[in-house]
C-alpha cells in the first residue's frame, strides 16, 4: 500500500491524486483495489491525459480509466468494478423515463414493456441503493437486450448523486407530467396500505371471496398528512432532476396522452420519435387497461384451484359456509386472476363475463386444463358461477370506490380553507414547472384544476 501511495504522489498532481484516493477510500470492493494495483500505470496516464482534463475533470465522479478503451461484459464483477471506476453507464439505452409519483407511470411502463418490447424496470421496484441500480442497468446494457430504458421516479436513494453523475447528460428524456391538483388527489386520496398484501394468494371453490372484496374496499376515512419531504422526494422531482440533463433533449408527456383512448396512438408516435418498436395493431385492446381500476393492481395475481372435491362445500353469497382452505395444487386445475398481459396460457374471461371489466382482468388457464374443465360440465358450470359472482362483486366495489375516492374539487377545497398551505404549494408548483411553462405552456394551460387553483390567489 505504501508503494502505491508513493507511486501516486510521484505521478499525479494533488487534484488527480485526491480523485483516485477518494475512490479507493469509498470502495469496499477487493476486486477494485486489485484492479488499481495492476493497472496503476494506465490509470495515472489517463488522469494526466488531455481527454480526461477536457471531459471528466469537472465531473464530481470522474472516470478513473478511459471508458472507450476497456473491455467489459454483463457480469456482476464488471458492473461493480465499473461503479468503483466511475464509468458512465453504457449509453445505448433508448431514453430515460422520469416519472413523478402519480403521473401514470405504471400504465406507461406496462405499455412499453408488454406492448413495445422495451425493457424498462419500474424505479419503485428496483433496489433501494443507487449502486445496486447502476449494477442492474450495467449488466442489462451489456447483455443482448436490444431495447432498454431507465426509469427514475424518486430521489431519496443512497448514492443517488453518483448514479445521476454516471448517466449521459445528453440522454433523451421522456418526462411525464400531470395536473398537480390531480397528482395530490392521487397521493392523498388513495389508501396506500393496500400495498401490504395480507391475504391468501391461493384459494379454492370453498373460499369466501368477500375477504378479497374487503381488501378492495376503499377506506374513505384515511387521514390526509401533508409530508413535504416525501412529496419532494417522489412527486415534485422534476426541478431537481432536470439540472443533470440537457434540457433540449426533454420530451414532456402529459398523462392525458396515455389514458386508454389515447394510449395506442401516443405509443405509436413515441416509438417513431425514440426509435423503439411501435405497438402492433392487434394489441390495441391491451392499451384499454386502466392501471388503477380500484385496487385490483394490488390484489392480483391470485390463483383459484378447482377440484371436484370442493363442489359440495362451494361458497355462494346465499349459502356461505366457513371451511379451512385445504388446497391440493397437484390434483387441481389452476385459474389465475391477473391483469391482462403477454401470457402463453388462455384467457377465459369472456367465457365468464363480457363487459368492460374484461379489459382490466384476465383469467388464465393452461390449454390442457381448459379441456379437462370443459369436459366436466357440472364442474365447469360451478366454476363459471363462482367466478361470475366474484367478478360481479369486484365490479360493484370498484364502482363504489370510484364514488368514495377523493376528487380534485376536494383538494381545491382544502386549499381554499388554508391559504397558507395553498401558498406553499404555489411556490412548489412555480419552481417545479418552470421549464415546462417556458417550453410547453399548452400543457399547463390544459390543466383544468391547476387553473382553478391559481384563482385562489
Amino acid at each position: 500500500m505504501q508503494d502505491l501511495l508513493e507511486f501516486i504522489r510521484n505521478n499525479l498532481n494533488q487534484t488527480q491524486a485526491q480523485i483516485l484516493l477518494k475512490a479507493l477510500k469509498n470502495s469496499h470492493n477487493e476486486n477494485f483495489f486489485s484492479f488499481v494495483m495492476k493497472n496503476i500505470n494506465i490509470i495515472c496516464e489517463w488522469l494526466n491525459s488531455h481527454e480526461f482534463k477536457e471531459n471528466y475533470l469537472n465531473n464530481p465522479y470522474p472516470a478513473l480509466i478511459n471508458p472507450n478503451f476497456i473491455d467489459t461484459d454483463s457480469s456482476r464483477y464488471c458492473a461493480e468494478l465499473a461503479w468503483d471506476l466511475n464509468l458512465p453507464l453504457p449509453q445505448h439505452y433508448k431514453f430515460i423515463y422520469i416519472s413523478p409519483h402519480g403521473v401514470g407511470a405504471a400504465a406507461f411502463l406496462r405499455y412499453l414493456n408488454e406492448g413495445c418490447n422495451v425493457l424498462c424496470f419500474p424505479s419503485w421496484t428496483s433496489p433501494e441503493d443507487a449502486k445496486e441500480r447502476y449494477c442492474m442497468h450495467y449488466m442489462h446494457l451489456n447483455s443482448n437486450i436490444k431495447q432498454y430504458a431507465i426509469n427514475i421516479s424518486e430521489l431519496n436513494i443512497p448514492n443517488f448523486d453518483k448514479f445521476l453523475a454516471l448517466l449521459n447528460p445528453n440522454s433523451k428524456i421522456i418526462c411525464s407530467v400531470r395536473d398537480p391538483i390531480s397528482i395530490l388527489k392521487h397521493n392523498w386520496g388513495r389508501d396506500w396500505t393496500k400495498i401490504t398484501r395480507n391475504y391468501p394468494r391461493d384459494f379454492d371453490l370453498t373460499y369466501d371471496y368477500r375477504t378479497y372484496i374487503k381488501f378492495l374496499t376503499h377506506n374513505a376515512k384515511t387521514e390526509i398528512k401533508v409530508d413535504f419531504e416525501e412529496l419532494n422526494n417522489s412527486v415534485f422531482i422534476l426541478n431537481f432532476l432536470l439540472q443533470y440533463f440537457n434540457k433540449e433533449q426533454i420530451y414532456y408527456l402529459d398523462m392525458n396522452s396515455i389514458i386508454p383512448k389515447n394510449a395506442f396512438k401516443t405509443l405509436d408516435f413515441l416509438a417513431r420519435k425514440f426509435s423503439f418498436t411501435p405497438p402492433l395493431q392487434e394489441k390495441q385492446s391491451f392499451f384499454k387497461i386502466q392501471e388503477f381500476q380500484g385496487y385490483i393492481r394490488y390484489l392480483f395475481p391470485i390463483t383459484l384451484y378447482v377440484n371436484e372435491k370442493d363442489i359440495k362445500n362451494r361458497f355462494t353469497i346465499n349459502n356461505p359456509k366457513i371451511h379451512d382452505l385445504e388446497i391440493d395444487p397437484l390434483n387441481s386445475i389452476a385459474i389465475t386472476l391477473d391483469r391482462p398481459r403477454e401470457n402463453e396460457q388462455i384467457n377465459i374471461i369472456k367465457l365468464i363475463i363480457n363487459d368492460d371489466l374484461s379489459n382490466d382482468i384476465a383469467l388464465y388457464i393452461q390449454k390442457e386444463d381448459l379441456e379437462k374443465l370443459t369436459n366436466n360440465a357440472q364442474l365447469f358450470t360451478i366454476v363459471k358461477e363462482y367466478l361470475r359472482d366474484f367478478l360481479y362483486e369486484i365490479k360493484k366495489i370498484n364502482h363504489k370506490n370510484q364514488l368514495m375516492m377523493m376528487k380534485e374539487e376536494e383538494v381545491l377545497s382544502i386549499f381554499n380553507a388554508n391559504k397558507f398551505l395553498a401558498s406553499k404549494f404555489l411556490n412548489i408548483f412555480k419552481k417545479e414547472y418552470r421549464h415546462l411553462k417556458q417550453n410547453r405552456p399548452d400543457i399547463i394551460n390544459s390543466w383544468k384544476y391547476y387553473q382553478e387553483f391559481k384563482k385562489i390567489f
